[in-house]
């Protein structure tokens, strides 16, 4: 029998274990406030020449002029007591280090990893969307985020009722770093319901060929319409179009040509429809106004302005949903409210009681694409497989338009 080979162990190599040299340093921490980044780099040891450095470092990507109290700084030393580092967190995705004071200074960007995932969120409303959003993080922002979606159909001022129901499937924005995972922010809704005490709406984001998504319901109708029910996304009706109002400061009768919103100082103000914008600035009782003229003879009216929004001028164009100014209380207004009228063929109208058509609904030859989506958008907020309900209604309106045709 031949001879045994000999089993030779051979030492697999051991990788060093990589040390971040900053987890080394002694930390100190504090947020931009009253106080002065100066003064406070100094009461933590920090001499004025690097504290001069550290500014001229920071200088080209941050303003210090627009400082906040969220954004926070660390300064880290040696076990010497020598300045070695400092961190510059403007949010969870943008922080800036400065590594070897002592030496040769580097400034960087810290690379952030981010992710986008789901997120079935459901309310019930009791006071308010807001109250029924109240346990999401950015509810504010997630509810104004809906409130746009069904802006065409829903005026979350007076027809919410309570009791009404919502689902909603939404992108959540998280950062991962040292300490976790920590939600960022809201992206697009890709799906919503409203049910209410009287209709129940559906919204499914989609690409109908140009590249942006829009919101169409179940059955590829758009949901956008020549005209928003509302420059602004969520507000209260304080005053309504009527020919015999008393005004509140003249003390006399007169014709009150539009709808009165009253909303906090600076909210948003939003243009209904697209448009040129024909009147942008003082404009006597009215205050701060902008007047926007459409298409169909149909000309819209934004007053008692706080601001008007950049790059609105008279003869720009601004979209549908496009910020134009900001609510305040310029001109005869005794609160902060937005005055907004509108006018068709030259005569006001009440813009509460108009009707307009839906826009372009989605394209024929995209509907099997599009109830495909819808399917998956509703298998994840309903957790049930809708994709057989979803082709027959598709096949079912199909068989009723050949026979139209017929």
């Amino acid at each position: 029998m031949p001879e045994p080979v000999p089993v030779v162990a051979v030492p697999v190599p051991v990788e060093p274990e990589v040390v971040d040299p900053r987890s080394l340093l002694t930390w100190k921490r504090g947020a931009f406030g009253r106080t002065l980044i100066y003064t406070q780099l100094q009461q933590q040891g920090v001499e004025g020449g690097d504290i001069h450095r550290i500014i001229d470092l920071l200088t080209p990507v941050y303003n210090f002029r627009k400082s906040h109290p969220e954004h926070m700084w660390e300064v880290g030393f040696h076990e010497d007591g020598r300045l070695a580092a400092f961190t510059l967190k403007v949010s969870p995705v943008e922080i800036y280090d400065i590594n070897d004071l002592d030496t040769e200074a580097v400034l960087q960007r810290r690379e952030i990893e981010t992710f986008t995932e789901t997120k079935t969120v459901r309310g019930t409303i009791d006071i308010s969307l807001f109250g029924a959003l109240a346990e999401e993080p950015q509810t504010a922002v997630l509810a104004g985020k809906l409130a746009k979606v069904f802006a065409w159909d829903i005026d979350f001022y007076k027809d919410p009722r309570q009791g009404d129901h919502f689902d909603m499937l939404v992108e959540a924005k998280y950062v991962r770093n040292d300490d976790g995972v920590h939600f960022l922010e809201y992206g697009e809704i890709l799906a919503a319901r409203y049910q209410g005490a009287f209709d129940t709406y559906d919204a499914f984001a989609f690409d109908a060929g140009d590249g942006e998504l829009g919101y169409y319901n179940s059955e590829g109708k758009s949901l956008v319409r020549e005209m928003m029910r509302s420059p602004l996304k969520l507000q209260r009706v304080t005053s309504r179009f009527n020919k015999n109002r008393f005004h509140p400061v003249l003390k006399r009768r007169r014709p009150h040509n539009g709808v009165d919103y009253g909303a906090p100082r600076n909210t948003p103000v939003m243009a209904v429809a697209s448009g040129r914008v024909v009147r942008a600035g003082r404009y006597g009782g009215a205050g701060i106004a902008v007047e926007i003229k459409h298409r169909n003879k149909i000309l819209t009216q934004y007053f008692h302005l706080n601001k008007i929004a950049k790059g609105v001028h008279v003869g720009s164009r601004v979209k549908q949903g496009e910020v134009i100014g900001y609510v305040g209380k310029t001109g005869y207004a005794t609160g902060y409210h937005l005055h907004f009228g509108m006018k068709r063929n030259g005569r006001y109208v009440d813009p509460l009681a108009q009707k307009f058509p839906p826009s372009t609904p989605v394209p024929q030859e995209l509907r099997g694409a599009f109830q495909t989506k819808v399917a998956h958008y509703l298998t994840q907020i309903d957790g049930v497989d809708n994709r057989n309900v979803l082709v027959r209604k598709a096949g079912d309106s199909a068989g009723e338009k050949t026979s139209q045709a017929d």
